[in-house]
């Protein structure tokens, strides 16, 4: 097993440069109301809700890219000797960071449906069922998980370093069920989002049951790709490691984008897609390698 698509290892103390002060910023802005004087300009209302033009401040978004910019440098550097016990150790924690951080949506999202079921005047959490607080989380904690993961396999024994456990779900029934579930939803739920830019006279506004529809969709994706395949050997574990890291790059490649080209209420609308794309880049790319080497190889590994 052979780690690639990482930074040279002298970034990574320019990942925690960048991501301390990423977060002092961004706890400032959002809960002291601290704006970077003049950092901003006016711009023109793309949103169905706010029409004409406002002023967009820049200071979360410079938060926001500090922070991420300087996880990833943090998380995806190399060491000095990189070999196969770190890619190891980076598999399990990424595989660790992906689970735990759909695991808590997981409970947040059970806990929004029995409030919303029980009809309760005042949510119990004090806002933590809140979708904008649980789309923030989502933003950084999956790095966050992973480079936590990862430093406790490497120093958690005094020097000795550890490669960890895995677990997968049964291939039977749940890859099977991930896949029948999956497949219909992304179509609907990419039709309901994006249809309007093909198709101007749609909605541009997706209904409610698209939307929840789309809450639950992390989790079907999630039992697709950590089902276990007919061939669990070490080169699917290989193809697995490679389909989290390239996932999350993507997904945070077009979050940052994003963060400097969509605004307001559009940009909250790219943080509620965000809750799902890590598992959705995943699992094509998972699924896609293993199917062309199924072809390549005449052997038959399940996706």
């Amino acid at each position: 097993m052979k780690t690639r698509f990482l930074f040279p290892h002298q970034l990574r103390p320019v990942g925690w440069l960048l991501a301390i002060p990423g977060f002092v910023l961004g706890y400032l802005s959002v809960y002291r109301d601290f704006h970077i004087s003049g950092f901003g300009y006016t711009v023109k209302s793309t949103s169905i809700y706010v029409k004409g033009s406002f002023y967009h401040d820049f200071t979360n978004t410079l938060a926001l890219t500090l922070v991420i910019v300087g996880l990833f440098l943090a998380a995806f550097s190399r060491e000095k000797k990189e070999d196969e016990l770190t890619a190891r150790m980076r598999y399990n924690a990424l595989y660790w960071a992906v689970l735990v951080n759909y695991l808590v949506y997981l409970v947040w999202l059970i806990v929004t449906i029995s409030i919303e079921a029980l009809k309760l005047d005042k949510d119990p959490l004090g806002g933590a069922t809140d979708i904008f607080n649980m789309s923030v989380y989502n933003l950084f904690t999956p790095l966050v998980i992973f480079i936590a993961r990862y430093y406790y396999l490497r120093y958690s024994k005094k020097g000795e370093y550890q490669t960890g456990k895995m677990y997968y779900l049964p291939g039977k029934p749940y890859r099977f069920i991930g896949q029948l579930t999956s497949i219909p939803m992304t179509i609907i739920v990419f039709f309901a989002f994006f249809g309007s830019l093909v198709f101007k006279g749609g909605d541009p506004e997706p209904k409610d049951w698209v939307e929840i529809l789309f809450l639950f969709l992390p989790v079907t994706l999630l039992m697709w790709g950590y089902s276990k395949r007919d061939s669990e050997d070490e080169f699917v574990s290989s193809l697995r490691l490679e389909s989290m890291q390239l996932a999350v790059y993507i997904n945070y490649t077009v979050l940052l984008l994003a963060n400097f080209f969509f605004y307001g209420i559009d940009f909250l609308e790219i943080m509620f897609l965000n809750l799902g794309t890590i598992a959705l880049f995943f699992v094509i790319r998972f699924s896609y390698v293993l199917s062309r080497h199924s072809k390549q190889n005449g052997k038959e590994l399940a996706i």
